[in-house]
């Protein structure tokens, strides 16, 4: 193996490692400008297990995978590939994200927008009950 080849493969291994330390999940809303004169702001929750990950937009209905790219500096770059919702979100972004106290610093930039956040741990928990139809008392039946 080639001096440089060593070199790259090593720190290929270093970035593999470093990924491998962030792991949890954290939440929050985040502000997108671009692509244009468009400024939005829409919820995001971020699940990292190492080298892999999720990303889910709640407020947008969509979501997808992430893959570890390397490292640059303190930041850990992921490609994103939503896997539904495809109409509502922008595909085949990179997102960069650096640890903050419990927090992640969160940036997503492709197809000429840019968003960013800082997520926070742990992400609230929905009700016992949430997304649970309830049933109908005999008042309100009598009421339609």
């Amino acid at each position: 193996m080639r001096p440089s080849s060593w070199a790259f493969a090593c720190l290929l291994a270093v970035s593999s490692a470093e990924a491998q330390t962030l792991s949890g999940q954290w939440c929050g809303w985040a502000e997108q400008t671009g692509p244009g004169d468009t400024r939005t702001q829409w919820s995001a929750n971020l699940l990292l297990d190492g080298a892999t990950g999720h990303m889910e937009y709640p407020s947008l209905e969509c979501g997808g995978t992430l893959t570890f790219e390397g490292v640059d500096g303190k930041v850990h770059l992921y490609r994103e590939r939503i896997a539904y919702g495809r109409d509502r979100c922008l595909d085949n972004g990179l997102i960069g994200v650096e640890p903050v106290g419990t927090s992640m610093r969160w940036q997503w930039t492709g197809s000429g927008a840019k968003a960013t956040a800082l997520l926070h741990a742990p992400c609230p928990r929905p009700p016992p009950n949430a997304g649970t139809p309830r049933p109908r008392t005999a008042e309100v039946a009598d009421a339609n």
